[in-house]
């Protein structure tokens, strides 16, 4: 076991991307020949604190090795997805405690598949900040959006019902980095109990812990429908041209 403490990045990589329409999983849709699997490890890695970059996979993917060829050996393809982002980090976490890959104290930066502007900027602010932080933290804005609570008619209309105050509403973003043995506690805790969570964040939170946020970015974004890809070879466009 290394002494030395260590940061690693964890990428869950399980989806199907329902949502995005296409026959691959979205994190496999390419910006300039390039997929958003390898723009989302090569921002990660852009910061050299970042030793290793585990991507999460099913264990019927097999294109993420091939892909991710490029980065030698520090990427490295773990066939653990689950049927959720909760189980599919969790499985990973445990592989990666239970086999001394990675220390308790270690940190560890999940980042989504689908946001390939990361700008090294957030991310080494990230590191800088949450490292100092007992906790932990991650990347999120500001809402700067007017919200609507909405309701669905009988005849399929939405309709908005109320104004929801945006004050102090923050949208998270990745990475989001913990304590490795933290948030795999917090993880499994919340699979135990059957808590909702949609993020790490959401899992160290029920555990009563308070995160740090560190400002993201709008590069940042995640690629959630075929729409938003012009949108975000937009934001990189200086980059990939």
């Amino acid at each position: 076991m290394h002494n030395v403490e260590q940061y690693v990045a964890l990428v869950p990589a399980g989806g199907v991307g329902k949502r995005f329409g296409a026959p691959l999983p979205k994190q496999y849709a390419q910006i300039a020949g390039v997929s958003l699997l390898q723009y989302a490890v090569k921002a990660l890695l852009a910061d050299r604190r970042i030793q290793k970059v585990f991507v999460v996979v099913t264990q019927e993917d097999d294109n993420a090795e091939l892909l991710l060829a490029e980065f030698g050996d520090q990427v490295h393809v773990l066939p653990l997805a689950g049927k959720e982002r909760v189980n599919t980090v969790a499985n990973a976490l445990n592989y990666l405690l239970e086999h001394a890959v990675v220390s308790e104290t270690d940190w560890v930066l999940v980042h989504d598949a689908a946001r390939p502007g990361l700008p090294l900027s957030c991310l080494s602010a990230l590191i800088d900040q949450a490292s100092q932080h007992p906790v932990g933290g991650f990347l999120a804005l500001p809402i700067a959006d007017t919200l609507k609570q909405t309701e669905m008619l009988e005849s399929g209309d939405v309709v908005s019902g109320q104004t929801v105050s945006r004050h102090n509403l923050w949208a998270a973003q990745t990475p989001q980095m913990f304590r490795c043995q933290a948030l795999s506690l917090a993880l499994n805790e919340c699979l135990y109990k059957g808590a909702a969570i949609t993020d790490e964040a959401g899992a160290i939170e029920v555990m009563g812990m308070r995160p740090l946020i560190v400002r993201g970015s709008l590069a940042n974004i995640k690629v959630t429908v075929a729409s938003d890809l012009p949108v975000v070879q937009a934001f990189m466009g200086a980059r990939i041209e």
